[in-house]
C-alpha cells in the first residue's frame, strides 16, 4: 500500500470530502441520463402519434423504460462500489494514522526537498510545532557539517542508485541542541513524482553508551597491558611487542637491542623502611627510565625490581651508550620518603639482535647473563653480552664495596 501524500495534517472529514467526489458524479450522471431519456421518450411519442399505433407506442415506451433501468441499475452498482472503495481508503488512512501518531520512531514524507508530512514522534524529536516542519526541509534538521552526507544520500535515493539507504547524522533541535540519529529510507512513485520516505530514530543515549563502553574497553586494555604502580608496559605486553618486533628487524636486517635493568640491593630498602619506600623507588625508577631512553623504545617493568627496555634499529654501542647514561643518572635519583631521602644505583645487561640471538628467548637469557655479570662484579655498572665461548664485557668498572665479596648467584 502507498503511503497517502498529504500537505499537512488533516481531520478526520478530508477523508470523507474526497471519496464524495466519485459519488456526486455518478448521481449526476444518473439524473442526467433520467432527463435525456424523458426528453427522448416525448420527442417519440409526438413524431409517432399519427403513424404509430398505441401498441407501437406502447412497446417503444417499454423498451425505453427497461434500458433506463438497465443503465440505472449499472450506475447505481458502480455508486455502491465507489462507496466501498471510498470507505476502504477512509480505513486505510485511519489505520495509517493510528500506526504512525503511535510510532516510537519519527516518519517523514519529502517531496520537492520539503516536509509535507511529519508524524508527532519526529515533531518531538526536534522540538517544532507541525506548521513550522512544513516550512522546513530535511537539510535545515541536519547539523551544518553533516547536510552534504544528508544530501549525498537523497541524490543516490532520487537517482535509483540505490533503492533504499540506512546511515547515522547528527540533527539540531530547535532549542539548539545536538541529536544522534540513525536514517532509513526509500522512494515511493505517488501519481509519476518521486516521494522520499525516511525513517528517523534517535541514537543519542545509545551513541553515548556505546562511546562510554569503548572509553571503559579502551582503559580496561590499557590496565591489562601497563603495570599499575609504575605505568610502564607489562610483561604480558613486553612479550607481544618484543615477538613483533625481532620479526620485523629480520624482516628489515636491522639490529634490535635490549636493556635488562635491575635496581641493586632493593630488598634492603623494603626491608628497613617499608614497603611504601620501596613502591616510592620503583616509580622514580620507573620514571627515571622513560626519561633516560628513546621515545619510540619500549620500556617494561619485568617482575619486582626488573625493568627491560626494547630498542628497535639500535646497535649495540648506541643501546650501551643509552644503559650507561641511564646507570649514572641513578646514580644522582634521590627519592624522598618521609623524613629519609633514598638513594640507589642500578646494574644493567644489554643484549643485541642478531649478534646475541635470534629469538625473544636467546636476547632475554644474554641480556640476564650480561646483567648476572654486572652484579657479581659489584654491582652499579653495565655488561655486555657475551657472544659464542666469548665473556662478558663491561663497560664500567666501578668497584665493589669495601669488605664484600661478590655472591656466586646473582646478589640483589
Amino acid at each position: 500500500m502507498e503511503a497517502p501524500i498529504t500537505r499537512g495534517r488533516t481531520g478526520p472529514g478530508d477523508a470523507d470530502s474526497g471519496a464524495c467526489a466519485p459519488r456526486c458524479e455518478h448521481l449526476a450522471e444518473v439524473d442526467r441520463l433520467n432527463r435525456m431519456i424523458r426528453a427522448l421518450v416525448e420527442r417519440a411519442e409526438r413524431s409517432t402519434s399519427a403513424q404509430m399505433s398505441d401498441y407501437g407506442r406502447f412497446q417503444n415506451t417499454v423498451m425505453l423504460e427497461q434500458r433506463v433501468r438497465e443503465r440505472t441499475l449499472a450506475l447505481e452498482a458502480a455508486l455502491r462500489q465507489t462507496e466501498r472503495v471510498a470507505r476502504a481508503l477512509r480505513e486505510s488512512e485511519a489505520k495509517f494514522r493510528g500506526i504512525v501518531s503511535q510510532s516510537i520512531v519519527g516518519i517523514a514524507i519529502i517531496e520537492h526537498g520539503k516536509l509535507v508530512y511529519t508524524n508527532p514522534k519526529l515533531d518531538d524529536m526536534f522540538g517544532y510545532e507541525p506548521e513550522e516542519m512544513r516550512e522546513l526541509g530535511p537539510l535545515d534538521l541536519a547539523l551544518e557539517s553533516d547536510r552534504q552526507l544528508v544530501a549525498e544520500q537523497f541524490r543516490r535515493r532520487l537517482s535509483g542508485e540505490v533503492d533504499q539507504v540506512e546511515y547515522t547524522f547528527r540533527g539540531r533541535r530547535k532549542d539548539g541542541a545536538i541529536i544522534e540519529l540513525q536514517a532509513h529510507g526509500n522512494v515511493i512513485k505517488v501519481s509519476g513524482r518521486s516521494v522520499l520516505i525516511s525513517v528517523l530514530i534517535d541514537i543519542t543515549e545509545r551513541a553515548r553508551t556505546e562511546r562510554e563502553v569503548l572509553a571503559l574497553q579502551e582503559r580496561l586494555r590499557e590496565q591489562s597491558i601497563h603495570d599499575a604502580l609504575t605505568g610502564l608496559y607489562n610483561r604480558r605486553y613486553l612479550e607481544e611487542t618484543l615477538e613483533r618486533e625481532l620479526s620485523r628487524a629480520a624482516r628489515a636486517s636491522s639490529p634490535l637491542s635490549i636493556v635488562m635493568a635491575d635496581l641493586d640491593r632493593f630488598k634492603s630498602v623494603n626491608d628497613r623502611l617499608g614497603h611504601p619506600a620501596g613502591d616510592e623507588v620503583l616509580r622514580s625508577f620507573g620514571a627515571l627510565l622513560l626519561e633516560s631512553f628513546r621515545a619510540d623504545d619500549t620500556c617494561c617493568r619485568y617482575g619486582g625490581e626488573e625493568f627491560l627496555v626494547v630498542m628497535p634499529g639500535c646497535p649495540e654501542g648506541a643501546a650501551v651508550d643509552h644503559a650507561e647514561r641511564f646507570r649514572r643518572a641513578t646514580e644522582t635519583l634521590v627519592v624522598p620518603h618521609g623524613s629519609a631521602t633514598i638513594r640507589t644505583t642500578a646494574s644493567l645487561g644489554v643484549a643485541t639482535f642478531p649478534h646475541h640471538g635470534h629469538t625473544v628467548h636467546d636476547l632475554i637469557r644474554a641480556a640476564d647473563a650480561a646483567l648476572y655479570w654486572a652484579k657479581g662484579k659489584g654491582r652499579n655498572r653495565v655488561g655486555i653480552a657475551p657472544s659464542g665461548q666469548g665473556e662478558v664485557v663491561a663497560t664500567s668498572s666501578r668497584p665493589a664495596p669495601a669488605g664484600r665479596r661478590p655472591s656466586a648467584r646473582r646478589a640483589k
